[in-house]
């Protein structure tokens, strides 16, 4: 059984932008959190997105909370952003009044993988917010752009599928001594047939990361084949069970070995 909470607003006049959904485990205590970013390209998509995966995640003991945020053309960089670290904080400093909760997990798909990365290679996000990274035990970046984010591209004048690393990448954010939380783990997840670059994008993204301080062994990579760009997401198997929420489940459940 899953209780379903819609709408807690988490960043007051963002209106539909600023609201987030939570899908609570059975009774009070669950094995994690999980704060969760749909896709879209940053101009399309929703919270109630995936509420299949949502759903079928807090059947197997794992708090979801699902978020919006403001979109082009009514954002521009950085503040979606800006409004996911927002959600982040709030669920940390809101989510006892709802349930108890081990460990805390960010990510998303494609769009919400890319605000997931942000969030974690350019630390100030969180930090403005008041969220400390160790806070935050791993990380699940599915199929999402590690170089300049494309709709950033086409909101600068610049050709969107040019390949860019500045300040809106989060691989620029890979240099020096990388300071590492060495407990954190990361599931990093593309499809045979992704965007064009998408698969080499995020295997540059892991090979960085090595090069980084960061231990392979930490990070779990993915390649689902059979599919385009996120499309196993919302794919169910016989039984009606998604396996994409059973992947995750099972990511985190290695974690916590």
């Amino acid at each position: 059984m899953v209780r379903i909470v819609e709408n807690l607003i988490y960043q007051d006049g963002a209106g539909e932008a600023g609201r987030l959904d939570l899908y609570l485990p059975q009774g009070r205590d669950c094995k994690a959190l999980f704060v969760y970013f749909h896709g879209g390209g940053l101009e399309s998509g929703d919270k109630a997105d995936d509420k299949g995966v949502c759903c079928e995640l807090a059947e197997g003991g794992i708090a979801v909370a699902s978020a919006n945020y403001r979109m082009y053309p009514h954002a521009v960089f950085p503040q979606y952003i800006e409004d996911a670290a927002k959600a982040v904080a709030w669920c940390l400093g809101h989510m006892a009044e709802y349930t108890a909760y081990d460990k805390v997990f960010v990510g998303g798909v494609s769009a919400g993988a890319y605000l997931s990365m942000m969030l974690h290679f350019c630390p100030r996000f969180l930090a403005e917010c008041g969220v400390e990274e160790k806070e935050i035990a791993g990380y699940i970046f599915d199929a999402g752009q590690p170089t300049v984010h494309f709709n950033v591209l086409r909101e600068r004048g610049q050709d969107p599928m040019a390949v860019r690393i500045d300040e809106a990448a989060p691989l620029f954010y890979l240099e020096g001594e990388q300071p590492v939380v060495k407990d954190q783990r990361f599931l990093v997840v593309v499809a045979d047939n992704d965007i064009p670059g998408r698969r080499e994008q995020n295997e540059l993204l892991i090979r960085t990361m090595e090069t980084h301080q960061y231990d392979r062994k930490q990070i779990t990579y993915r390649v689902m084949e059979g599919y385009t760009h996120a499309g196993y997401v919302g794919i169910t198997d016989e039984s009606g069970s998604f396996p994409y929420a059973q992947m995750i489940k099972a990511f985190m459940d290695t974690f916590r070995d």
